[in-house]
């Protein structure tokens, strides 16, 4: 994120920050409801969370960028781990 910290950003601008990320890796929060407490998500408790999440992590956590190519392998590896395991 850029210079300013993260508890200086209002809830509108933390929310676009929330959003622009979560679009650049391909999840689209819109075609969830807005307020619907009766859905198992909706995009008002996913950013209320998300915000939550953001002003209370640690700020080397807040700094790290990952490659979106590399990211699926090395967060699930049990898929390719499978073909990799050698016959015992």
């Amino acid at each position: 994120m850029e210079s300013r910290r993260i508890q200086e950003l209002s809830d509108e601008e933390l929310d676009a920050y929330v959003l622009t990320r979560l679009r650049m890796t391909g999840i689209d929060l819109s075609v969830l409801p807005v307020d619907d407490a009766d859905a198992p998500a909706d995009q008002r408790r996913i950013l209320s969370s998300a915000r939550r999440f953001l002003r209370s992590t640690p700020a080397a956590i807040l700094g790290l960028e990952m490659d979106v190519q590399a990211v699926p392998p090395v967060m699930y590896p049990s898929a390719a781990s499978v073909n990799t395991r050698e016959e015992g």
